[in-house]
């Protein structure tokens, strides 16, 4: 059985198209993530209750207005449960958080504050 080496396929056409398509696609995709600013998702017993920009200092109240259940405090672009109802106070001892990626979760009030958007910090590193 001889084969001729000169001669592509159309599969080996496909192969090289995509060897040479694909990483091109993912530097653009991670130029444009880079460009994205972190947003505070907060959800409340699995339903979204807003998305708010880190970059923007504001006070975010949940519950009841005359009597909030839960209230947040972005400023310098990092988010903080500064009152809570809750017993044990958890999540307001989880302080200033402002990596993407990172969350405060308050179980009695069913409250879910995370982080959204491209990290520079790497989580793990393999060789």
């Amino acid at each position: 059985m001889k084969r001729d080496l000169g001669r592509l396929t159309i599969l080996d056409v496909l192969l090289i198209a995509a060897l040479l398509v694909l990483p091109g696609w993912a530097l653009v995709r991670s130029w444009r993530a880079a460009g994205e600013r972190p947003v505070v998702r907060v959800f409340q017993s699995n339903r979204l209750l807003g998305v708010y920009q880190l970059d923007h200092d504001q006070v975010i109240l949940i519950g009841d207005q005359a009597r909030p259940d839960m209230k947040l405090e972005i400023k310098g672009g990092a988010i903080r449960v500064a009152e809570s109802d809750c017993p044990k106070g958890v999540c307001i001892h989880a302080g200033w958080v402002r990596t993407p990626g990172r969350s405060i979760l308050c179980i009695p009030n069913r409250v879910l504050i995370e982080i959204r958007g491209e990290s520079k910090d790497y989580d793990a590193e393999s060789y």
